[in-house]
C-alpha cells in the first residue's frame, strides 16, 4: 500500500522497487536517428524474435505499428521500410518469446512483485492464461475463460451501472473500442475514462468550440507546401520519429521551422534519415531554423505577444476574418492590451524572439503549428491552444495548402478510440444512432473521465474497474492514492498482453484476461480478421497480424462479445465478437464518415474521414470559426522551488519501459534522474550527481518521490524534468487543467531535499 509518514505520502513503487540509480552521463546528442537509430531498432527486433514482423510494418495489408499515431505516407511514397526505432521496439516488445505463465504467479505473491520495477515486470513476457485473485488470495491462480466471463458478468449485475468504469488504452483498435463503449452503455453508464483524457483532451476542448472539430486540419502533404512550421512542446526524435521526415520535406522545399521548447531535443536540431545516404553517413538535415527555450507554461503568453505584434503590423487576413470568423473585434482589442512585462516573466524570452516569429508568420503564405503534450498538460492548456488557433485565424492559415493545426497524438489509435465513441460525453446524435441500431436504451448522462474515475476510486464511489490494455495505475497522477485505494474495489479486470503494476494492486477480486496483440494473426474459423486504426490526420487503415505463436489466446473483440452476451443477452454481441466485419458494418450504420467502410478499406490509403476545417467548413453552431479571449496567468515559482515537467525517455513508450537509457539526452542505464539547470543546482546548495528526494505540496499534503540523481542539463532557470511514471506520485489528483481536467504533468511546483537514502554518484564520460 502507499506509505504515509508525517503527512508525507510516497508510492510503494518508489519506496520498494525504485532504488538509487547510478547512470553514466554523457553529452546530449545533436541529431536524431542515423545509423545508430536504425541499428538499435533492429537490435530490439532480433533480441525479441520480432525482426520478421518489421518487414510488414505499416505496409498495405500488413501490421499497423502499435507505437505512435503519425500517418503513413501515401501508397507508393514511402521508403524502403516505413517504421522507426521506437516502432521496432513496440513490435519487438509484443513479439517476445518470453512467457508469463500461471506457474510464475504461483511462485510470486503480490508482495514480491511489488518490489520489482516497471521494467522488470514487463520483461516477464507475454501473458498466456486467464488468472484470478479472489478475496483473501495473495497471488493470481488459473481460471477458465468461461469461469472468468461468468464472474465478470455476475459482478456487473450486482452493482449500479454508474459504479463501474471502463478504461481504454490508445493501442486499442477501432473494432474493440466500439464494442467496449457499447458494453459500458449496455450496462447503463458513460463512465469511459480514456488515455486521451491524460494527453490531448485539451486539444479537443480547444478545437471543437473554435473550429468545430477536435482533430487537426493538416495532412502529410501539407508539410511540403508550408512556408513555416512552428512546433512546441514535443520531442519527435523519440516520440514520433517519422514526423522528422515531414519536417525534412518542409525544409527541402524552402520552408522554415521554429521550435519552441523547454529542452533542446536532438530530433529538433538535426534529422539523419536512415533511408538516405546523407542521413546514414552524411551531415543530415538541420531542423530548427529558430529555437526558443521557453519557460515551462509560457506558451500562452508567447502566442499572445506574437498575435499582438501581428495586429500592430496589420498583418491580418481581413477577407478571411470577415468571411469565416466571429469575435475578431473583441479579440483584437483584448490582444492590444497584453502586457509585455507579463510576457517576459512568463516566457523567460527577450522581446526579439516575439518580433522574429512575427516576421516569419507575416512573410509565410502557409503556416502549420504542431504541438504535443508539452502544450496540453498545463493548467491553462486549452487557453494556450485557442491562442494558437487565434494566430492561425487572424492570418488566414486554416483550410489551405501548407497551413493549419497539427496536434501530434501519441498512441497509435488514441484518436480512433474517440471516433468510435470512447468518450464520457457522447453527443446525442451518436446515442440516438446506437439506440436505432441495437434496440436497447443508451444512457445520456455524462460519465467519468480519468481524473473523475480516480477520484471515484479514492472516494469509494467506484466498485468495478475494467481496463482494455494500458497501465492505469502508473499512467494516472497521484500514484500513492491509487495504490492505496485500488485494492478496495470489488473487482478489477485487465485485458492485457504483459504484466504491469496495475495488475499487482488488485481489487478484492481481480481477473487478468490475456489477449492477442496487433502483430498476432487473428482468425475466427479459417478467416483472418482485420482490425483498423485511425491516425493523427484522420486516415483509417486495416491491420493484419502475422504471428501465430499464441493461437490459444482470445481476441479483445471475442472477449467483449462473451461478456456483452452475458450482460444483455442480445445475439449481436457474439456476432460482433466473432467477426470484425460485423463490427465494421455496425460502425458504418452509426458513425458518419464510414459509408462503404469495408470496400474503402481495400484501397491502398484506406478511407479518409471528413474534416471540415480542412475545407474551411467550420461545423460550429453558427458555421463560423471562433476567435477567443484568453488571459495570461503567470505561474509563480517561489524561491527554493522548481517547475517540473514529466517526460518519456528514449527507451520507453508511455508506461512501457523497453530499456533503461535515454540515448539522445545522454543518460545511460538509469531512470531516477532529475534534469536541472546547473546554476539552479548550485543556487539550491547541491552538486551534480547528488541524490535528492523530490517533494510537492497540495492542500496540506506533501507528496514525495525519493532517490533522484541530479543531472545538470540545459533547461530554463527554475525548470526541471524527470521521467514518468516515476514522478507521477508528485501530481495531486486535484491539480488539473481548468477546462479539460487533464492532470498537470508539465508544470508541477516542487522542491528538493537531500535523499534519506545515500548512493554512489553516477559516472561521467
Amino acid at each position: 500500500m502507499a506509505l504515509e509518514e508525517n503527512n508525507v505520502i510516497m508510492a510503494d513503487a518508489d519506496a520498494r522497487a525504485d532504488v538509487i540509480d547510478n547512470p553514466k552521463i554523457k553529452k546530449p546528442h545533436k541529431s536524431a536517428v542515423g545509423i545508430e537509430g536504425a541499428t538499435r531498432g533492429m537490435y530490439f527486433g532480433v533480441r525479441e524474435f520480432g525482426l520478421l514482423n518489421l518487414i510488414d510494418l505499416n505496409r498495405h495489408n500488413g501490421v499497423k505499428c502499435p507505437g505512435c499515431a503519425w500517418p503513413n505516407p501515401s501508397a507508393g511514397k514511402g521508403g524502403i521500410v516505413d517504421f522507426c526505432e521506437n516502432g521496432a521496439k513496440a513490435v519487438a516488445e509484443e513479439s517476445t518469446a518470453r512467457r508469463c505463465t500461471p506457474d510464475f504467479f504461483a511462485e510470486h505473491p503480490f508482495a514480491s512483485l511489488r518490489e520489482r520495477t516497471d521494467y522488470e515486470l514487463s520483461h516477464e513476457g507475454r501473458l498466456t492464461h486467464p488468472v484470478i485473485k479472489r478475496e483473501g488470495d495473495d497471488s493470481y491462480r488459473p481460471i477458465t475463460w468461461v469461469e472468468a466471463f461468468d464472474a465478470i458478468a455476475d459482478q456487473l449485475k450486482k452493482i449500479e451501472p454508474n459504479e463501474a468504469a471502463f478504461y481504454t488504452s490508445g493501442r486499442t483498435c477501432n473494432e474493440t473500442a466500439y464494442m467496449f463503449q457499447l458494453l459500458a452503455k449496455r450496462l447503463g453508464t458513460n463512465n469511459l475514462p480514456d488515455c486521451s483524457n491524460m494527453c490531448h483532451e485539451a486539444s479537443g476542448k480547444a478545437l471543437i468550440p473554435t473550429l468545430g472539430l477536435g482533430k487537426g486540419s493538416v495532412t502529410l502533404e501539407d508539410f511540403a507546401h508550408a512556408d513555416l512550421v512552428i512546433t512546441l512542446g514535443q520531442n519527435p526524435g523519440t516520440n514520433h520519429p517519422r514526423q522528422l521526415g515531414s519536417f525534412a520535406a518542409c525544409k527541402e522545399n524552402g520552408g522554415k521551422i521554429v521550435v519552441i521548447n523547454p529542452l533542446p531535443e536532438a530530433g529538433l536540431r538535426k534529422f539523419r534519415d536512415p533511408q538516405t545516404i546523407n542521413g546514414m553517413i552524411g551531415t543530415g538535415t538541420p531542423i530548427a531554423d529558430e529555437f526558443y527555450q521557453i519557460r515551462l507554461d509560457g506558451d500562452l503568453a508567447f502566442f499572445q505577444a506574437v498575435n499582438q505584434e501581428l495586429i500592430k503590423r496589420d498583418a491580418l487576413d481581413h477577407d478571411f476574418l470577415d468571411k469565416y470568423t466571429t469575435g475578431q473585434e473583441e479579440v483584437i482589442e483584448h490582444l492590444k492590451q497584453v502586457d509585455p512585462e507579463a510576457v517576459r516573466k512568463a516566457t523567460g524570452l527577450p522581446d526579439e524572439s516575439i518580433q522574429r516569429v512575427a516576421d516569419l508568420v507575416e512573410k509565410a503564405n502557409g503556416v502549420i503549428v504542431c504541438w504535443a503534450l508539452g502544450a496540453t498538460q498545463h493548467k491553462n492548456s486549452v487557453e494556450t491552444l485557442q491562442e494558437i488557433v487565434n494566430m492561425l485565424l487572424l492570418t488566414g492559415n486554416i483550410g489551405k495548402p501548407g497551413a493549419g493545426t497539427c496536434p501530434v497524438r501519441g498512441h497509435s489509435n488514441v484518436q480512433g478510440d474517440r471516433t468510435m465513441g470512447v468518450w464520457e460525453e457522447p453527443p446525442e446524435s451518436f446515442c440516438a444512432a446506437l439506440e436505432k441500431e441495437f434496440h436497447f436504451p443508451i444512457p445520456r448522462e455524462h460519465g467519468w473521465n480519468v481524473v473523475e474515475t480516480c477520484k471515484a476510486i479514492r472516494d469509494g464511489r467506484c466498485k468495478f474497474f475494467m481496463q482494455m490494455g494500458g497501465n492505469f495505475l502508473r499512467a494516472a497522477s497521484d500514484t500513492a492514492i491509487l495504490e492505496r485505494t485500488f485494492p478496495e474495489l470489488e473487482m478489477t479486470v485487465h485485458v492485457s498482453t504483459k504484466l504491469n503494476r496495475s495488475h499487482i494492486y488488485p481489487g478484492k477480486t481481480s481477473i487478468i484476461l490475456p489477449t492477442l496483440t496487433r502483430s498476432d494473426a487473428f482468425y475466427y474459423g479459417d478467416e483472418q480478421q482485420a482490425v483498423t486504426t485511425e491516425d493523427s490526420m484522420g486516415y483509417v487503415t486495416a491491420s493484419y497480424g502475422k504471428r501465430r505463436a499464441l493461437d490459444h489466446l482470445l481476441s479483445e473483440t471475442y472477449i467483449l462479445g462473451e461478456i456483452g452476451h452475458r450482460i444483455g443477452g442480445e445475439n449481436c454481441w457474439r456476432q460482433m465478437g466473432r467477426s470484425t466485419k460485423e463490427i465494421r458494418r455496425r460502425i458504418e450504420n452509426t458513425i458518419p464518415g464510414f459509408e462503404n467502410f469495408e470496400e474503402r478499406l481495400t484501397e491502398p490509403n484506406g478511407l479518409i474521414l471528413p474534416n471540415g476545417p480542412r475545407e474551411r467548413n467550420f461545423t460550429t453552431k453558427d458555421g463560423k470559426a471562433h476567435l477567443t479571449i484568453n488571459n495570461i496567468e503567470p505561474l509563480e515559482c517561489p524561491p527554493g522551488h522548481l517547475l517540473l515537467q514529466t517526460l518519456r525517455s528514449h527507451d520507453q513508450y508511455n508506461t512501457t519501459i523497453y530499456a533503461l537509457s535515454d540515448r539522445y539526452r545522454g543518460i545511460k542505464k538509469g531512470r531516477r534522474v532529475v534534469l536541472v539547470n546547473k546554476d539552479d543546482i548550485e543556487e539550491l546548495g547541491f552538486k551534480p550527481g547528488d541524490v535528492v528526494d523530490l517533494y510537492s505540496d497540495w492542500d496540506g499534503t506533501t507528496r514525495c518521490a525519493p532517490n533522484f540523481r541530479l543531472v545538470p542539463y540545459k533547461t530554463p532557470r527554475q525548470c526541471a524534468a524527470a521521467y514518468m511514471p516515476e514522478a507521477n506520485v508528485l501530481i495531486a489528483l486535484d491539480n488539473e487543467c481548468k477546462v479539460s481536467q487533464t492532470p498537470v504533468m508539465k508544470s508541477i511546483l516542487i522542491y528538493m531535499k537531500p535523499a534519506k537514502s545515500t548512493g554512489k554518484g553516477g559516472e561521467k564520460e
